[in-house]
């Protein structure tokens, strides 16, 4: 599958984002094992053609093989956050992974700075590389402080150096470098700016995409095939976790006669405010749907049935509490709503169980009179789960 294969099948944007950062985190992992293999054979024909050694060979061997294992440990690590990631979103462990790695190649370069000739080192220059793939790979405020690092490390390698005699032209050497440290942080951190802003504009316009297109335009609460989805999703989770979940179905009684005396505009009206009534009223948690015409449906995570009966009665009371306009010829006068209540796993082992007996609640409120929520309950022919 090509790379605009895989973006195509990528829906939630905060899926996307944890991709590219795990995408950032296997860059990190390829660039040390170039890196690695450059070092190694660098010194290693440098020392070969040279009269006095850059380092010691037992050094090197020693730093490759740091470099080696500590490569193993992120790619493992790497796999292991991939795994969980296809369950559940982990985007600040990739985050704070790439921060790791960054972390563990300041240490090396620094030892192998030290170790190759301190502050004459020929290595020097890759401080400068190393913050500005600081920039690119996290953020700012963490490129900054490894710069701060970087900046600390090289002061500690300058005056490490057995050798020195401290001038004022070794000290302008020390400075200029500095400077130049400083230079390459703040033109990167400029260039990924842009480029981050770029991804930010991205992620955005493709979450208020996907909300677009998994949303109800009327009430903004979600359609019912993404309900489905979401119910199937969490039917997969509690099933993982042995933890219960419940699902309320309701919809507007005497809803036609209301739209016949009023119009259909003045109907509209009255559902969104009934999704408004919602979102209050249900936890921020709670999975709201809109299911078809004036029929709504809740998954409420973790909740058995006496939370999800509370909850629903709190939102059948609300309803009933507001004042609606048009309800004269409405019994009681006033909008009303009937309730049905199923959870897993006393109502059901699937998604179709639930919903089934939910919806069968629901018809029981109606036959009981309406304006109430009713838990489902099998009859003697349905036995448990319907």
């Amino acid at each position: 599958m090509t790379k605009k294969e895989e973006l195509k099948e990528i829906v939630d944007p905060r899926v996307l984002a944890s991709r590219l950062m795990l995408e950032k985190n296997l860059w990190l992992t390829r660039v040390r094992w170039w890196y690695t293999v450059f070092i190694g054979l660098f010194f290693f024909t440098y020392n070969f053609f040279s009269d006095t050694p850059l380092i010691g060979y037992r050094a090197l061997v020693l730093l490759l093989g740091l470099s080696f294992w500590g490569n193993i440990i992120f790619l493992l690590t790497i796999r292991r956050n991939r795994k969980i990631s296809n369950q559940e979103l982990d985007y600040p462990s990739f985050l704070a992974l790439a921060s790791l790695q960054l972390d563990f190649d300041l240490v090396l370069l620094s030892l192998m700075v030290f170790f190759s000739g301190g502050f004459e080192s020929l290595l020097m220059v890759l401080f400068i590389l190393y913050i500005v793939l600081s920039n690119f790979m996290t953020t700012h405020r963490k490129a900054f402080r490894n710069t701060l690092t970087a900046v600390v490390l090289v002061v500690v390698i300058f005056f490490s150096d057995k050798e020195l005699v401290i001038s004022s032209r070794r000290l302008i050497e020390l400075l200029a470098f500095i400077t130049i440290l400083f230079f390459a942080y703040f033109i990167s951190a400029y260039l990924s700016h842009h480029l981050r802003e770029n991804e930010e504009s991205l992620h955005d316009l493709l979450g208020e995409t996907k909300q677009l297109s998994v949303t109800d335009r009327l009430t903004h609460l979600y359609d019912n095939s993404h309900f489905l989805m979401l119910l199937n999703l969490q039917l997969e989770k509690s099933r993982r976790y042995e933890t219960p979940f419940s699902i309320v179905m309701f919809d507007v009684d005497h809803f036609k006669s209301y739209n016949d005396a009023n119009g259909h505009l003045k109907g509209s009206e009255a559902l969104q405010t009934i999704a408004e009534l919602m979102k209050k009223i249900f936890r921020a948690s709670d999975i709201l749907s809109r299911y078809g015409g004036d029929e709504f449906a809740v998954i409420l995570p973790i909740s058995d049935k006496v939370g999800a009966y509370l909850a629903a009665d709190r939102m059948r009371e609300a309803v009933e509490a507001e004042p609606f306009e048009g309800t004269a010829k409405q019994p009681g006068k006033k909008l009303t709503l009937s309730m049905g209540i199923a959870s897993y796993p006393e109502h059901g082992a699937s998604a179709d169980q639930i919903l089934d007996n939910a919806d069968k609640a629901l018809y029981r409120a109606k036959k009981m009179g309406r304006n109430r929520a009713v838990i489902y309950e099998p009859t003697p022919e349905e036995g448990v789960g319907g």
